[in-house]
Parts: structure tokens; sequence; C-alpha cells
């Protein structure tokens, strides 16, 4: 049995050495192949549209935000009057527009260009009234004062439930919904 499985793997490797060596005296084998007959011209595939580059930014609908600037400023806005006929109006690259009429009146206004919170939080003050803590804070431009541990003011917001206030930390915890916020004095949450 030994000396089959020798003399098969002998043959084996006389038949491989074979092809490489009759592979390389023939130029390797790859030889192109030549078909007579007709074959079809190529053509060109149609194009439709415009072939002008596309500049990505046009493309995108995102605009990032900072984590760490104010989403909510108001436009500035300033106005004086006088007396006259004409005006004239002026836009700079920044989106803001001057208008000054003959008689000297004058408007700036500029954009924020920031989308507006919806609503707001803001502790404006914690005291101690008669050896009870109590909160002062506001919602949505409502202040809500005097608030102690376990009131619930109906706001424009919902409800929100004073949980507990410390006065030495001066921070106080709210309930809103499912959601508990921890804020100090002076500190505001936007929504």
């Amino acid at each position: 049995m030994p000396q089959t499985r020798t003399i098969i793997t002998g043959l084996l490797l006389a038949l491989a050495f074979a092809l490489l060596v009759g592979g390389c005296v023939s130029g390797g084998g790859n030889k192109p192949t030549v078909t007579t007959g007709s074959v079809p011209p190529a053509t060109e595939a149609p194009t439709t549209g415009s072939t002008a580059p596309v500049v990505l930014d046009e493309l995108s609908t995102f605009k990032s935000k900072d984590p760490f600037k104010q989403q909510a400023l108001p436009p500035a806005s300033t106005s004086t009057t006088g007396t006259g006929g004409s005006s004239t109006t002026t836009t700079t690259g920044s989106g803001s527009t001057t208008t000054t009429t003959g008689g000297g009146s004058t408007t700036t206004s500029a954009p924020s260009g920031v989308n507006t919170a919806l609503h707001s939080l803001k502790v404006l003050a914690i005291d101690v009234i008669n050896g009870t803590p109590v909160v002062t804070f506001e919602v949505d431009d409502t202040v809500y004062e005097d608030k102690k541990e376990g009131d619930v003011v109906n706001t424009s917001w919902g409800q929100i439930e004073v949980v507990d206030i410390n006065a030495a930390d001066q921070v106080v915890v709210f309930l809103h919904g499912s959601e508990t916020r921890t804020l100090g004095v002076g500190q505001e949450f936007l929504k």
C-alpha cells in the first residue's frame, strides 16, 4: 500500500511539472483568442441630465449645533424715528438689514439665526421662610413664588412638582412628567 501512494504521488508531481513547463515554453497559455464573425460595434450609453459636478453642501440639510451655545436668542432690532420721504435699505452678508429714511429715521434688524426653545424652566431664588425652604422659579415667562417641597404647579408646560429643596447648596429637584430635573439658582432648562 505505501508503494502505491508513492507511485501516485510521483505521477501527480510529474504531471504538474509537465504542465508548468509546457505553459512556460508555449508563452504561458494566455494567448488572446481570435473569433471570426461579425461583432456589433460598441456604442455609447445615452446620458440624461446635467454632467456638471454637484456641490455636496447644496444637498445637505443637516445643521450642527454647538451644545455650549445658547440656542434661544431674540432677534436684535433698533429703531429711531425722524421725518423725511426717501429711504435706503442695506443688507449685509450676515442677513442684517439697515433701512435709512431721508429725514433721519434708521431701522436696523438682525436675524437671530437660532431656533427658540418651546419651553423653559429656570430657578430664580431659593430661600428659607419660617424654617421651611422655598423656591421661586419661572416657567415660560410665568413666575411661581415661594413653592415648598411637595407643591404641584399647573403650568403652560404641564404639571411640575417641587420634589426637594436644598437651601444650603441652593439646588432644587423638580418632577415634570416622568423626568426629574435638578437645577441650581440661575440655571435654566430649555426644551
